[in-house]
Parts: C-alpha cells; structure tokens; sequence
C-alpha cells in the first residue's frame, strides 16, 4: 500500500474513503486518550508524594489531545465515540492496588499510544494529520519517561522509544 511510505496518497482511494479512513484513525486515537484519562482518574487515589503537580500535568496534556482529535474529527464531518463511563472503563483495567500498580499501568497505557499514533501516521491522508499524530505521540513518550521516573526506572529504558511494554 503507498500510504505505508508516508505519503498519504491512498493508494488510489478516493477522497471520501480516505476521509472516513482518517476518521476511523482519529476515533480510534480519541478512544485511546478516553482510556487514558479514565486510568489516570482511576489512579489518583492511589497516588501520593511529590510527583503529584507533574502527573497533573499529563493529565491536562492528555485533556489537549482528546479535544485536539475531537476538534479534528468534527472539522471533517465526522461524530466523536462518547467516553465510556468510569465503571465500564474499570472493568477493563487491571486491579489496581497501589500508586505504583497505577504508575506501571499508566507506563503500559502511555505506550499503547505511543505505538498508535505511530502506526496510524503513515495511514493519515493530510501531512497536518500525519504532524498531529506526530506531535501526540511525542508527548506520550514524555509522559512515559515521566512516569517510568516516578517508579525509580530510567525514564529511557533504550536509546529509542518505541511505544513497546516493558516489564518490571
């Protein structure tokens, strides 16, 4: 497929399908920043100590995204997924008994977006999308080595971040 390279051609796909493609994309990356957000809220409790001002920080960062894609998804016609409710987001986390059982799920989820928005860029049709993704993405991997700071890990466990888990 063209698009693989980057250059947001399509492949010969016509103008609508790749705009519900880039609305399919943008939906899924708004769905991932929901997700984060809902782990973050579910976490706080559990998180104490001086790392608390930088953490509220993500959590705003990620609020600027989900109303970045939700921005964009409306500007292109397209409907935003409704977040779900905090009860069926917690269904799907792991339990979460302390600060740092939130602190390495938050690094988890951190780099799922990571590993989305890098996968998504080449798909997106417009380089403005593809910057955006971009953009996004970067910010994730700060929030990453944040967070793996906090639990008392390198903050960059390798000389490239590549949206992948690590364990431990």
């Amino acid at each position: 497929m063209a698009t693989a390279c980057g250059d947001g051609d399509g492949g010969g796909a016509s103008a609508e399908e790749l705009r519900q493609r880039d609305l399919r994309l943008l939906g899924s990356a708004l769905d991932m920043e929901n997700t984060l957000l809902a782990a973050y809220a579910a976490g706080t409790e559990l998180l104490q100590g001086g790392g608390r001002p930088a953490l509220d920080e993500v959590v705003r960062q990620e609020r600027l995204h989900a109303d970045r894609l939700a921005q964009v998804i409306r500007e292109r016609g397209g409907r935003t997924n409704p977040p779900k409710t905090p009860e069926e987001y917690a269904r799907s986390f792991p339990r979460l008994r302390s600060g740092r059982d939130a602190l390495r799920f938050a690094v988890d989820l951190e780099n799922a977006a990571i590993r989305l928005y890098l996968e998504a860029m080449p798909f997106l049709s417009e380089p403005q999308l593809r910057q955006d993704a971009a953009a996004i993405a970067t910010s994730e991997a700060g929030h990453a080595a944040l967070l793996r700071g906090e639990l008392g890990r390198p903050p960059v466990p390798d000389a490239f971040v590549t949206g992948r888990s690590q364990k431990g």
